[in-house]
């Protein structure tokens, strides 16, 4: 026991009282406060929950079920999974809008008088967002949380579990002068940092095209954006793990670019070319010159190809998935100069062409190109940008050229953590790319092109090509055969 007079064990060379024994009963008294915020909002928080469900009804909350499932892209044909009962209880107390266009909490909240620490914990309640953090430092007894919206960061106190990844989706309530997790959480590898960063802002700029979800739900949103994007990429590490039967699938013809082609003289049937004119005079030409150029030169490429590939025979119904991979992902790739917002364009223009045929009551193609549309609005442009990089950086100088003549390969890239590789000959091998950026981490590319393979790796000695990677439902259904 060190005596208020006693040097300070500090080493400060001060007498205790004057050094660390004020920071010590500080300390405490800071605990203390935790304790019995704590304690309130446990007492706040069951006090609301009652509040709640004698003014809504189960029969209520189902008809608010559908909502939230949208927001997290829960099918909805079924029941909210189980793992999220408890988000959906949270959702409809402090962030959906079911009480008289209010949010509950905020009702709830205009209920307490005359009690000042249960007024701060309750505005505390109103106040807290559901959105996304990064870990930061995990200490002894508190964690350092960065928000990804903001860069603020919050002292947050441990709990009895702590987040596995780095990424949390949670909300934060003050106690004291730290921060607490408030409710249920959900965590995300930190590699896919980057694509919430890009999801977060895309939502927040875009709450006012939406007027059917609130602000408040942007995070939801994203969660619900994240939660499929990690089942896709656990898809594609399934696929790493033994891609041969994928590779099978996949050197079918359409994925590998060759095709009969008709002939450059070649024309639509007179039907096709009705609806393409129709298209363009309904809908592209009341838009601006510059945005119709844009058009324009999309509709060219597709008819391009389908007057190459199919010629009179041509019929809508003909373009199923491996048909529009084919036309979206390869062949647009190798037949013109295009940028990450050009694909965009490209690929925006022919979703207007479908589901106006749609609407027109002519095809339903639409439905089939929205699978490959999801697939690839993201996935095109990044792709579009590696190639470039691929094209300029890939070919060591003392390697180019060397392949003799060689035919190519088409070969899988992918980043490890270890560096790029390269699926050759069932396995993955390092591939010499020095520099390749980081952002392309959570992406694979076909790249078509010859190798040179080394003890220490190998190295690309042409580069004919770069392709987005992706999974369609046939791939999907070899997957889910192992």
């Amino acid at each position: 026991m060190v005596g208020r007079n006693d040097p300070c064990p500090c080493g400060s060379g001060k007498k205790y009282k004057k050094c660390c024994e004020r920071v010590i009963t500080f300390s405490s008294a800071e605990k203390a406060r935790e304790l019995r915020d704590s304690r309130l909002k446990n007492e706040l928080l069951l006090n609301l929950n009652q509040w709640f469900l004698a003014r809504c009804s189960p029969e209520m909350q189902l008809e608010w079920a559908d909502r939230f499932k949208k927001l997290l892209r829960f099918p909805l044909d079924q029941p909210i999974p189980r793992d999220f009962f408890f988000s959906f209880r949270f959702w409809l107390l402090f962030d959906a809008p079911c009480l008289n266009r209010k949010r509950p909490v905020e009702s709830w909240m205009s209920t307490i008088r005359n009690a000042p620490a249960k007024e701060r914990l309750a505005r505390n309640f109103c106040n807290a967002p559901f959105t996304c953090y990064e870990i930061k430092e995990i200490r002894e007894e508190g964690m350092l949380f960065r928000s990804l919206i903001d860069d603020v960061e919050y002292e947050v106190k441990k709990g009895e579990t702590v987040p596995r990844e780095k990424l949390v989706f949670t909300r934060l309530i003050r106690m004291g002068n730290r921060y607490e997790l408030f409710g249920p959480y959900t965590s995300f590898v930190h590699e896919m940092r980057g694509e919430i960063l890009v999801q977060l802002e895309k939502y927040t700029h875009q709450r006012d095209e939406h007027q059917d979800f609130t602000a408040r739900e942007n995070g939801w949103r994203v969660l619900g954006w994240s939660i499929q994007r990690a089942k896709e990429l656990e898809k594609m590490e399934k696929l790493a793990s033994s891609p041969p039967e994928i590779l099978e699938s996949m050197k079918e013809t359409p994925f590998w670019g060759t095709m009969e082609p008709k002939g450059e003289d070649q024309v639509l049937p007179g039907r096709i070319m009705q609806h393409l004119e129709q298209f363009f005079v309904s809908h592209v030409a009341r838009l601006q010159k510059g945005t119709q150029a844009f058009y324009s030169r999309s509709l060219d490429l597709l008819y391009k190809y389908l007057s190459i590939r199919y010629g009179q025979s041509f019929d809508w119904s003909v373009l199923n998935e491996d048909a529009l991979v084919h036309f979206l992902s390869f062949w647009y790739l190798d037949h013109t100069k295009t940028s990450p917002n050009g694909s965009k364009i490209f690929l925006n223009t022919l979703k207007h062409l479908f589901r106006w045929l749609e609407a027109e009551g002519i095809t339903d193609v639409y439905q089939t190109f929205k699978k490959v549309y999801v697939l690839l609005i993201r996935s095109l442009p990044t792709t579009v940008e590696a190639k470039n990089w691929i094209k300029e950086n890939a070919i060591v100088p003392e390697y180019r050229g060397s392949s003799g003549g060689e035919p190519s390969g088409m070969y899988m890239l992918a980043v490890s953590s270890t560096g790029p590789v390269l699926f050759v000959e069932d396995k993955w091998v390092p591939v010499h790319l020095l520099g390749f950026p980081d952002i392309y981490a959570d992406n694979r590319f076909w790249v078509r092109g010859c190798i040179e393979v080394k003890s220490s790796g190998c190295y690309f000695t042409k580069v004919e090509g770069v392709y987005p990677m992706i999974l369609i439902d046939k791939q999907l259904q070899v997957l889910g055969q192992k």
